[in-house]
């Protein structure tokens, strides 16, 4: 494959996960207010760590290409659902942010079903399982 095809790849991967990246290190720095909002819209406190850990970790995962169909799961099912519980009303402004939410599903499944692509973490340790399995 062109350098320059395995280079978008993972620029790719990058770019999907930007979002999700800032919008992690954001709930850490204002976690009270997301709290907050979470029990305004009926989410319990408990799920706010793990969105964090999913936003922030998952993100960095995805851009290294470490474990990325499973952690593309997770953010999937992280969109959908916070489309549907903090998304509901029918504003223009919660449409867009809806159909962001929306459209983030749509790269994640994308990533799903390609992989991270051959400049990642994964690829690397596909290539050393596949290795250790001849050597023997």
């Amino acid at each position: 494959m062109k350098n320059y095809k395995m280079f978008i790849w993972a620029l790719s991967r990058l770019l999907a996960v930007a979002l999700f990246f800032t919008s992690g290190i954001d709930k850490i720095i204002h976690y009270d207010e997301n709290l907050i909002l979470m029990r305004q819209n009926g989410v319990s406190d408990y799920f706010l760590p793990w969105v964090i850990l999913l936003e922030v970790a998952g993100s960095l995962a995805i851009t290294f290409g470490f474990l990325t169909r499973f952690v593309c799961i997770f953010m999937v099912i992280f969109s959908l659902l916070s489309a549907f519980l903090f998304y509901p009303g029918y504003s223009h402004a919660h449409l867009m942010v809806w159909l962001k939410n929306i459209s983030c599903c749509a790269g994640f499944l994308m990533l799903i079903i390609h992989g991270a692509g051959p400049w990642s973490i994964d690829k690397w340790l596909n290539q050393r399982i596949q290795n250790k399995k001849y050597a023997v």
